[in-house]
């Protein structure tokens, strides 16, 4: 059985690109519908790894991060932070323990930068897949 992957991101054309990717790598991908609530699609779909794009217009992918992790149900799906926020070590270390301000709350299993470039997505996703 493969695993599935839930992709949250704000641009189509990034859900279309990336759930194709993980495709060809033998993932099962999914994604929000527009018309429901992102907690709600992750409820319904409960996926095995998030996709979750920080820069979102209608809701921040910060905030979307705390609730999950503020979720009994949804706290342990690893999440992938995927944004055009730069570099990646640096915004792991300190840009987003200071966009969460919330001390308590564990880091993101991986952050990639956009433009996303596959083969670095794909070995994070096999690698944070293979540690659950």
């Amino acid at each position: 059985m493969s695993k599935k992957i839930m992709v949250v991101d704000d641009e189509p054309d990034i859900r279309t690109y990336l759930m194709a990717a993980l495709e060809d790598h033998g993932y099962e991908p999914c994604t929000f519908r527009d018309n429901e609530p992102v907690i709600d699609s992750i409820l319904d779909e409960e996926p095995h790894l998030i996709i979750l794009d920080i820069m979102m217009p209608r809701r921040s992918g910060v905030s979307i991060y705390k609730e999950l992790r503020a979720s009994q149900a949804l706290r342990d799906i690893p999440i992938i932070v995927i944004s055009g926020i730069s570099p990646a070590e640096d915004f792991m270390e300190e840009g987003f323990k200071k966009l969460l301000n919330d001390p308590s709350l564990p880091l993101p299993e991986g952050f990639v930068e956009k433009p996303i470039k596959v083969p670095t997505l794909i070995q994070l996703v096999n690698k944070t897949l293979s540690e659950e």
